[in-house]
C-alpha cells in the first residue's frame, strides 16, 4: 500500500510537524516551512512501490490467520522502500528502519478523512518531564520506583474522536433541606425544614468528544480532557508528519450510548449546581430528553502514551498533547501505606478517645 512523507526542499530529509513552531521542520538542516509553503510539494509527492517478494524452494511460509489478516496491513516506506507491518487503523507512523515519517493518505480518503485536527503542542521532552512531575507529592509511591522504573515506550498518537452536537431538555425535582439549631437551659433543639425544588430547562451541547477506537481506553481519554477547541484546525495531512495516527474503527451509531451517558451526566450536574443555599439536596425525580440530534464531525486529537516497567509490571500513562494534563496509575508501597495510616489515623483516634474519656469523667456522656 502507498504512503507519503514530506521531503525538505533544502536537503531532502524527512519533514516532521514541530509542536513548538507549528511548522514543518527538518531536524537535519534546521529549516522550517509553513503548511502553505508545502501544499505544492504535497501535490507533487510521488509514492514508492517496491515488490520484495521472494520464494525459496522447499520453504512453506505460515499464513496469517483470518482474524489476524483482517486487522493488519503492509505499508511501503516512501523514503527507504522498506515494508512496514501495521494495524489497518494506522494512519501515520514512523518507519522503524530509516526513522522517517510515513503517512497513509488513503486511510483518510472519502469517509475516513477527518474534518478537524488539534495539532500537538507538547513535545516528547515535555511528556517525560510531566511524567516525572506526576511522581512528586505521592506519599504512597515507593521511593525506588522513581529511580528504577524505565520508560519502555513513549509515542505521540493522533487519536480519532467523534464530535457530537445535541440539543436536550431536562426536568428535575429535588428534596432540599435547611436546619437551624438553638439551645435553652436544658436542651439543644434542631429544626429541619424540607423544600420541594423544581428545575426545568434546555441545554445545547456542541462537539461532545468520544474516542472512536476500540483499543483505546475511554475512561483514560475522558480523564485527560478538556481540549481547547480554539486550536481546532481544518484537517491537513501535514499535521500528521512525524507522529502516529489512527483512524476510527467505531461508527457514530456504535457510540450513541456513550454520548448519551456523557450528556446526561453533564445535564444532571448543570441542573444540580443551580440549586443553591440549601444544606442537603437529594434528587427525587428526573427526566432528560434529546430534542434534536445535530451533526457529527470527525477529528484527530493529540495524545502522548507512556509505558513504564517496574518489578515486572507495566504502568501506563496518557498525556493531553495540547494542554499537558497527564494521568496514570502508580504502584503503592505496602510499608508506606501502613506508615501513612498510622501517621494520619492513629493520632486522630487517640484524640477522639481522649475527648470521650474527658466527657465521661465530667458526666456528660
Amino acid at each position: 500500500m502507498d504512503t507519503v512523507n514530506y521531503k525538505c526542499p533544502n536537503c531532502s530529509a524527512g519533514l516532521a510537524f514541530d509542536s513548538k513552531s507549528q511548522k514543518m521542520k527538518c531536524e537535519y538542516c534546521g529549516n522550517a516551512y509553513s503548511l502553505e509553503e508545502l501544499e505544492q510539494l504535497a501535490e507533487q509527492q510521488d509514492t514508492v512501490k517496491e515488490d520484495t517478494t521472494t520464494h525459496w524452494e522447499g520453504f512453506e511460509p505460515e499464513q496469517w490467520q483470518s482474524d489476524e489478516k483482517s486487522n493488519m496491513a503492509v505499508w511501503s516506506c516512501p523514503s527507504c522502500g522498506a515494508e512496514v507491518l501495521a494495524e489497518k487503523t494506522t494512519g501515520a507512523t514512523i518507519c522503524p528502519y530509516c526513522d522517517n515519517p510515513m503517512i497513509m493518505p488513503e486511510q483518510f480518503a472519502d469517509t475516513y478523512r477527518p474534518d478537524y485536527v488539534i495539532p500537538f503542542k507538547k513535545s516528547k521532552k515535555e511528556a517525560i518531564e510531566a511524567l516525572k512531575k506526576h511522581y512528586e507529592k505521592k506519599p504512597l509511591l515507593p521511593r525506588v520506583f522513581k529511580n528504577e522504573n524505565h520508560i519502555e515506550e513513549i509515542k505521540a498518537v493522533y487519536v480519532p474522536f467523534w464530535l457530537f452536537d445535541l440539543d436536550t431538555a431536562g426536568r428535575f425535582q429535588y428534596d432540599a433541606t435547611r436546619s437551624r439549631v438553638w439551645d435553652d437551659d436544658d436542651y439543644t433543639y434542631t429544626e429541619t425544614s424540607h423544600y420541594r425544588v423544581v428545575r426545568a430547562g434546555k441545554m445545547k451541547f456542541q462537539k461532545i468528544p468520544v474516542d472512536g477506537s476500540k483499543v483505546i481506553d475511554d475512561t483514560m481519554m475522558e480523564a485527560i480532557e478538556p481540549y481547547d477547541y480554539a486550536d481546532l484546525k481544518e484537517f491537513n495531512l501535514s499535521y500528521l508528519s512525524g507522529y502516529m495516527a489512527d483512524k476510527y474503527d467505531q461508527e457514530p451509531d456504535d457510540l450513541t450510548a456513550r454520548v448519551y451517558e456523557r450528556m446526561e451526566q453533564s445535564v444532571r450536574e448543570g441542573f444540580r449546581d443551580s440549586v443553591e443555599c440549601y444544606e442537603t439536596v437529594t434528587t427525587k425525580k428526573e427526566k432528560i430528553t434529546v430534542t434534536n440530534k445535530g451533526q457529527v464531525k470527525y477529528g484527530l486529537f493529540p495524545v502522548w502514551f507512556l509505558n513504564t516497567k517496574w518489578n515486572g509490571q507495566t504502568y501506563s500513562f496518557a498525556m493531553n498533547g495540547q494542554t499537558g494534563h497527564l494521568i496514570g496509575d502508580l504502584p503503592v508501597g505496602k510499608t508506606l501505606a501502613v506508615k501513612y495510616w498510622f501517621k494520619h489515623h492513629i493520632p486522630l483516634t487517640l484524640i477522639m478517645a481522649a475527648i470521650v474519656t474527658a466527657l465521661r469523667l465530667k458526666g456528660v456522656i
